[in-house]
């Protein structure tokens, strides 16, 4: 008896390791009829009647490109094999249970597919020429490279055994071809019974054969009818041989790699960023994982200044990092956090000249825990800290830190958040688990984003969560006191059996215009429990409650217009055609996995667009925005920068600057800008998920508007300040809590 790898299915519920084991379901023990109707992945389908014998027939149009994975010669089928796989200590014999084969079609262009061929196998003695063989042409569901959209197929036909040519291909024709006006990923499957015809596939593998890479395995089997319950949806898995089966297309759309709107620029790549000023010379700079430091040459360029600026000489190692100014000596420090159970986190205050000294023990910051070993004694004393923020919780002007700690992997336990109170001397002390902060509760933290959601002046904080854990929200009531609302204002996430989501990162911005400020929550959800996890959520506020406005997610698309990814990862908020609505940009991690790209229409929906973007970032992270080239328009870094090509509107960038009793970069500040009776609202960020920081530098897409009449800023601590104008559209202004102002890409002195 041969066992198959199960890959992924074999991971119990609640383990979802390291990150890994995608898996799936299919949703349906049997094929939708063709249908005319433009379905959630961008595809029409043709016909209308119910499929009988015959209906693929026909002839394929002259020009169509073929995509094939397999090397054209037949091994054998899944009914000349005796294949079995566990799935959590169950022993399946796949030719006892009903199965859909299927072979996954990446398209690179958006495309019209015309049919696709099959080499069956093992069709059951004793049929008839005209014996049906039902296939279909199925979209993607959740971009695992495995697993399909079963219950509605963009196309489904049959034909007959009598149909097959001499060479034992029988080809597909639709009577109407599929539109797919977004590329990706679609399959070619159908689902058999015990006995019946399956596909044949050939005798070659490509690497070890176990499907470890994502480009290694293109056919994929699912068990719909095994292992259905209230978290299980079937079981998928990927399959090392390559099926007989081809796709015929027809590729109506061809830019070219320079004609995307966001254009690569060669870099390190990194799976954190955030971007600072650190130097003070108008221009922002990156920061990275290792750490890296990476200083901008004043064209949206960069140098390493890992080595120039100290940090090297330190012998520090790192996750990821924050920008804050701790001290308010307009200098900007940095605080490093490491996702690790034996290395530190680190403060480092900046000289004012470029250089940067460890003050971690000066400021009496100790990572040390003694609650979790992580299975090395004495060695695993740290806490690992998988995000860090910059938040002024008692509205004294001091920036503290708040630390989102994460998970021993190897045991499934959580550590305690972090939380540090700057005292004003250079010295912190230690608030963790006090003032309202969770005094007992572990969770795995993987982001902490300070927001003003209720516009008071004192800071709030989500702090989203992983490992089926519930979300925090950290209401700030004054006085450096918090307490946590989360369940009661609707962002801790949907609860089924007291279970909650993997919460990767959030981003805040107002997606609906209303003057206030929303959430997106990016989750992992794998596909075979697709109705048990969270899916990512946008969450309108209305005075102060949040409501999802995705819908029950009955197909993989959202009522929002986003799509379901398996592996959603980390989002930002950003006007990338400055018309003044706030698009979203969402990583995927794992190999193989495409970035999102949405432009926003300003209602709290979105259209993607990921192929005319051109962010080509597989298996994304950390992401974050900046104008890192002073054009005007917001680029991106999503393990690498990418310049903002678009031909957008006007626009207006904002500099808060504390001077009375607000912080010095004004972390925490939310700012609205007034055009036309039109105000829009950005906010200063200390951090957000996964420990990535968007741009200080403030940018506001104003459309056709050529000046702005008012900009108002809500200082951390409640003080508001309004500046009026008219300022011009197209330049940077500075503006200063004690009520003045200043122009230029540079402070004045």
């Amino acid at each position: 008896m041969r066992s198959l790898s199960c890959a992924g299915v074999c991971v119990a519920l609640i383990a979802c390791g390291d990150d890994g084991g995608s898996g799936g379901e299919s949703g349906s023990t049997s094929p939708a009829s063709s249908t005319s109707e433009t379905v959630s992945s961008g595809g029409t389908g043709g016909g209308g009647a119910a499929p009988v014998c015959g209906t693929a027939e026909g002839e394929l149009p002259s020009g169509l490109e073929t995509i094939t994975w397999d090397d054209g010669v037949v091994e054998t089928n899944l009914r000349n094999e005796n294949f079995q796989i566990n799935v959590d200590g169950d022993d399946i014999l796949l030719n006892e249970e009903p199965i859909h084969e299927a072979v996954r079609f990446d398209l690179e262009h958006p495309a019209r597919v015309h049919g696709f061929s099959i080499h069956w196998g093992a069709i059951p003695e004793g049929s008839v020429p005209t014996t049906e063989l039902e296939a279909g042409l199925y979209g993607d569901f959740g971009h695992n490279g495995f697993d399909f959209w079963a219950p509605e197929p963009l196309w489904s036909g049959t034909r007959c055994v009598e149909h097959a040519d001499a060479d034992g291909w029988t080809t597909y024709v639709f009577d109407t071809p599929v539109e797919i006006d977004q590329p990706g990923l679609v399959y070619v499957a159908h689902l058999g019974a015990p006995g019946s015809a399956v596909f044949d596939f050939d005798g070659s593998v490509i690497g070890e054969g176990n499907c470890a890479a994502w480009d290694d395995c293109h056919s994929a089997l699912n068990l719909p009818e095994s292992h259905t319950s209230t978290y299980y949806n079937g079981v998928s898995f990927p399959f090392q041989y390559d099926y007989l089966v081809r796709l015929h297309v027809e590729y109506t759309d061809s830019l070219a790699p320079e004609e995307r709107l966001f254009q690569p620029r060669d870099f390190m790549p990194a799976s954190r960023v955030s971007f600072g000023d650190y130097d003070n010379d108008g221009w922002d700079d990156i920061l990275t994982d290792g750490p890296k430091l990476w200083r901008n040459q004043g064209d949206g360029t960069f140098v390493d200044a890992t080595a120039t600026s100290g940090i090297t000489a330190l012998g520090i190692a790192a996750t990821g990092g924050v920008f804050g100014d701790y001290d308010n000596d307009g200098c900007v420090d940095m605080f490093l956090y490491a996702e690790a159970y034996s290395l530190p986190d680190v403060l480092l205050h900046s000289l004012c000249d470029g250089t940067f000294e460890d003050v971690t023990a000066a400021a009496q910051i100790v990572d040390n825990q003694t609650y979790e070993d992580c299975n090395m004694p004495g060695v695993n004393t740290r806490s690992p800290t998988a995000a860090a923020a910059w938040i002024d919780i008692d509205s004294d002007g001091l920036l503290d830190l708040y630390l989102a700690n994460f998970i021993c992997w190897e045991k499934g336990t959580s550590y305690t958040d972090g939380v540090w109170h700057n005292l004003g001397d250079g010295t912190f002390e230690d608030w963790t688990a006090q003032n309202g902060f969770l005094p007992t509760e572990k969770l795995a933290g993987r982001g902490a984003s300070p927001i003003d959601s209720d516009l008071d002046g004192d800071v709030d904080l989500f702090v989203n969560d992983y490992r089926l854990h519930r979300n925090l929200f950290y209401e700030n009531i004054g006085g450096g006191l918090v307490q946590e609302v989360a369940q009661n204002i609707g962002v801790a996430g949907e609860v089924t059996q007291g279970y909650y989501g993997h919460t990767i990162g959030g981003a805040w911005g107002d997606l609906d215009n209303d003057g206030d400020f929303d959430l997106i929550s990016a989750n992992l959800a794998h596909p075979r429990f697709f109705d048990f996890s969270d899916k990512t959520e946008v969450l309108i506020q209305d005075a102060g409650t949040f409501t999802d406005v995705q819908g029950d997610w009955a197909i993989p698309e959202s009522l929002t217009g986003l799509r379901y990814q398996e592996t959603h990862s980390v989002p930002v908020l950003a006007d990338f055609d400055a018309d003044g609505n706030l698009d979203l940009v969402i990583t995927a991690v794992y190999p193989g996995r495409p970035t999102d790209f949405y432009w926003g229409n300003g209602d709290a929906t979105f259209v993607l667009d990921a192929y005319h973007a051109g962010i080509t970032t597989e298996d994304g992270w950390g992401v974050a925005a900046s104008d890192i080239d002073h054009d005007g328009d917001l680029d991106l870094f999503a393990r690498q920068p990418f310049v903002n090509e678009i031909a957008g509107g006007h626009w207006l960038q904002v500099r808060a600057v504390g001077n009375v009793v607000s912080n010095r970069m004004a972390i925490g500040a939310t700012v609205f800008v007034t055009t036309g009776g039109t105000t829009r609202m950005r906010h200063v960020q200390g951090g957000t998920g996964q420990g990535n920081q968007d741009s200080q530098y403030l940018h506001f897409g104003l459309a056709d508007a050529t000046s702005v009449d008012q900009i108002r800023v809500v200082y951390p601590g409640g003080g508001e300040v309004t500046y009026d104008g008219p300022f011009d559209a197209d330049q940077r202004v500075w503006v200063y809590e004690d009520g003045t102002t200043a122009l230029g890409w540079v402070a004045p002195n």
